[in-house]
């Protein structure tokens, strides 16, 4: 599993993981449904998106891709 740390301030931003990869995490349609999308350098991860209910901090997911599925926690940070 990788963890995603995450500064829970409602701004896009860079995000570092576990493994030492990194990434950006944009926050779109802020004002009416927030939707968090992260995408990963050099194609280290696969990319996906959460919506307002499923962003919070301790969340485990599973991305499924098409060779491999991968998962994935987030964890906020100060």
């Amino acid at each position: 599993m990788t963890t995603i740390y995450v500064h829970n301030n409602n701004q896009s931003q860079a995000v570092v993981c576990s493994d030492g990869s990194q990434g950006v995490m944009r926050i779109s349609n802020i004002d009416v449904a927030p939707r968090y999308s992260f995408k990963f350098y050099s194609h280290a991860h696969l990319g996906f998106w959460l919506d307002k209910e499923q962003f919070h901090n301790g969340k485990s997911l599973i991305v499924k891709g098409v060779l491999e599925n991968e998962r994935f926690k987030i964890q906020f940070i100060d």
